[in-house]
């Protein structure tokens, strides 16, 4: 324990004296969304929030590039990323104060789910497997969305710190490719859109065009399995903290986990294997919750791949020299 606490202390021989790549990535997302909101900000509800955010978010970096530069050490320099990693939780429903400005297309989605499936697989998927041991792996899978990050990006840390920081770049740069989509394509998913409309409805195969209902709506399908379990408990746990009306296509859950297990793969094939066990759930449970259409999870799969070499390649860009 002490050699590992003197390891983690220690001063770094060769510090890095500039911003690291992800914090240019928070400062790229910062200015792109700061120019949309001077475009839409007669329309936003909230810009107090919006601005108060990227406020935040900028004297955090500037903050913590100073400590580093104070006490260049392993801690700090982790501390750099993984501070970042968790003002993602902000930096979600912060998408939701600009898609209230676009119309709802949850019916498009909805629609051509129908056309696909010929049914609403996330409408069906519960009731069909209710059984509490199911319920509670479905639940297992989707909360395994946290577990997944933190296991591969402290693995890196401690197991392969040289390549620590292109993992927390890959696993951080794969969440704002998909927040810049989802700044504009207004999906809400089934748990929203389904209550807003009717089960009934639904079942019956009409989607009605539902216009800016979600811009001051939020009302929600009650969260459905095993009570008692405790997956499910964390499931409503994480809903709560800070689930919203948006982000259904393409599925994050699904696009982001699937670069966290590309990662666990390459640094450790076991650890890959087990983390894939729980990324197949994950792609089961976001329809079984129905927190996403099927077509999300396929499109998820698909964006994934994408986004992870896109972000290889810009790791690559910002490390030559």
């Amino acid at each position: 324990m002490n050699k590992l606490l003197k390891n983690i202390f220690a001063i770094e021989k060769k510090p890095r004296k500039g911003l690291i790549s992800l914090e240019w990535v928070v400062l790229g997302y910062i200015a792109f969304t700061f120019v949309l909101f001077i475009v839409l900000r007669t329309d936003i509800p909230n810009p107090d929030a919006i601005i108060s955010l990227r406020v935040q978010a900028i004297a955090m970096t500037a903050a913590l590039w100073f400590a580093y530069r104070c006490i260049p050490c392993k801690f700090i320099f982790m501390l750099r990323c993984c501070l970042q990693m968790a003002l993602l939780g902000s930096w979600y429903p912060d998408i939701y104060e600009f898609n209230r400005v676009f119309p709802n297309l949850d019916h498009v989605f909805a629609g051509i789910e129908q056309s696909i499936f010929g049914c609403q697989p996330a409408l069906l998927f519960y009731d069909a497997f209710s059984h509490p041991v199911i319920s509670e792996l479905m639940d297992m899978g989707y909360v395994s969305y946290y577990i997944i990050m933190f296991v591969v990006v402290f693995y890196y840390f401690f197991k392969d710190y040289a390549n620590f920081e292109k993992s927390a770049f890959v696993f951080f740069t794969s969440f704002f490719f998909s927040y810049i989509i989802f700044l504009f394509l207004s999906v809400s998913g089934p748990q929203f859109y389904y209550q807003a409309v009717g089960l009934e409805k639904i079942a019956a195969g009409e989607f009605p065009d539902l216009g800016n209902y979600f811009a001051n709506h939020q009302e929600v399908l009650p969260l459905e399995g095993w009570g008692p379990g405790i997956f499910y408990k964390l499931h409503v746990y994480a809903f709560d903290a800070g689930e919203r009306p948006i982000a259904a296509f393409p599925s994050s859950h699904v696009s982001v986990t699937l670069s966290m297990v590309i990662l666990a793969f390459k640094a450790n094939r076991k650890l890959g294997a087990g983390l894939l066990v729980l990324f197949v759930l994950l792609c089961f449970s976001t329809v079984y919750v129905k927190a996403h259409y099927a077509i999300d999870v396929f499109a998820g799969l698909i964006w994934g791949t994408i986004v992870y070499f896109a972000c290889m390649w810009m790791w690559k860009a910002f490390n030559q020299k």
